[in-house]
């Protein structure tokens, strides 16, 4: 079952999420160190993150060439965009030693 928060709760941990993002002295540090000790995922999802960034710009390229169309363009879109996100959501993760969800 799925744990409800209050507000008040819920703006604490968002508060909580947004000072560990704060670009300090601190947060650079720690930066530093999920880098160096998740180096092998770091390096799995800056691959894949290029690759979907990649993709994206070819996925444009096509538009604009006219060899898709505009409903198939933008599924692909949305699903590459999807992919991204939670990509990201990844790094923030890692980066914060947190498991927010998207």
């Amino acid at each position: 079952m799925e744990e409800q928060k209050d507000p008040a709760s819920i703006k604490e941990s968002l508060d909580d999420v947004v000072d560990k993002l704060e670009q300090d002295q601190k947060s650079s540090e720690s930066w530093g160190t999920s880098i160096k000790s998740n180096r092998e995922r770091w390096e799995v999802l800056k691959k894949k993150i290029r690759e979907r960034q990649s993709e994206l710009k070819r996925l444009v390229v096509e538009k604009k060439a006219g060899t898709i169309g505009k409903s198939e363009f933008e599924e692909r879109y949305r699903r590459i965009q999807d992919e991204l996100t939670e990509l990201e959501f990844e790094v923030y993760n890692l980066r914060l030693g947190t498991s927010v969800k998207v």
